[in-house]
């Protein structure tokens, strides 16, 4: 058996690449997971060397599942590319699925984006993995991600798209019940481990907004808890834009923002239409120039 050509193997494999464990990887072909696991560790015996390290948190690829995975990239891409060969009249419809990567504060602008674009080609389908794991386009989890770092992979595109300005922010009965507030007296609503390793967060721990009794994983929430009147965060300008900006005198970085991908996925037709209308989705968004609640996940007061 030549294992290049076995489309079924490799496409079991890239879904459990993409999906991180058997029962999830089983739901998107439509298999029970009993099938999948048995299916790879045929494969493995049929190789000799294990593809993927099973795991209490899922499934990671071994070097020799992820050379397979990348003969199953290029499998899928080459089908992809026969199904759009000869469009070149734009009128035509596209037809195809994206995977998009993007981490939680993003995720309004590529919902934003899937509507505009699937409204336009009705046959195509985009799927956004929120998460903040930058290393799953490498590992062809995604198609596209958004990215707020660059991590200098050789094989990737990066459009720069803007930068991301940050500040204290607080809601106004907060500030009403706790006047005279200071980054020392403050009550900051902070991130958990990783997410509190974030630049502009630990430039304002530095500065002095170190009370923290409240901490959560997740940015949405943290945006809620100062809407609610629970303390202050530091925040994206564009996210707090009704709320009050504590603090001027601290330095916040700026975080720059990448729309990424890789050179032989743009060459498809839908993925490459997909990718404009998301890069101008985000310039409008980071600009402010059409800014609004509903693009950018606010809920009006």
């Amino acid at each position: 058996m030549a294992l290049q050509e076995n489309w079924d193997d490799l496409r079991l494999l890239l879904a459990v690449s993409r999906r991180g464990s058997f029962l999830q990887a089983g739901q998107l072909l439509g298999i029970a997971a009993s099938t999948v696991a048995r299916r790879l560790t045929q494969l493995e015996g049929a190789l000799g060397e294990p593809l993927v390290e099973r795991g209490v948190e899922g499934c990671r690829l071994t070097p020799r599942g992820q050379s397979l995975v990348d003969v199953a990239l290029a499998a899928e891409a080459g089908l992809r590319r026969q199904t759009v060969t000869g469009i070149s009249d734009p009128h035509t419809e596209l037809s195809g699925n994206i995977v998009v990567s993007a981490g939680e504060g993003f995720s309004s602008c590529v919902l934003e984006a899937a509507s505009r674009f699937t409204t336009l080609h009705p046959r195509c389908s985009v799927e956004l993995l929120v998460t903040a794991d930058f290393h799953k386009i490498v590992r062809g989890a995604a198609d596209i991600a958004v990215r707020t770092t660059h991590l200098g992979e050789p094989s990737l595109i990066y459009r720069f798209i803007d930068r991301l300005a940050y500040g204290v922010f607080a809601d106004t009965a907060y500030l009403k019940r706790f006047p005279g507030l200071t980054p020392a007296t403050a009550v900051n609503i902070g991130l958990l481990p990783p997410l509190d390793m974030l630049p502009q967060m630990r430039a304002a721990k530095a500065a002095g907004l170190d009370h923290t009794p409240i901490s959560v994983n997740s940015f949405a929430v943290q945006l809620e808890s100062v809407r609610r009147g629970m303390g202050v965060a530091v925040l994206p300008r564009i996210l707090a834009k009704d709320l009050i900006e504590l603090f001027p005198e601290l330095q916040l970085p700026d975080m720059e923002v990448y729309l990424v991908t890789r050179p032989q996925v743009l060459k498809q037709a839908h993925i490459k239409c997909f990718f404009v209308i998301l890069e101008k989705v985000l310039i409008e968004a980071l600009s402010m120039k059409s800014v609004d609640d509903h693009l950018l996940g606010v809920a009006p007061k």
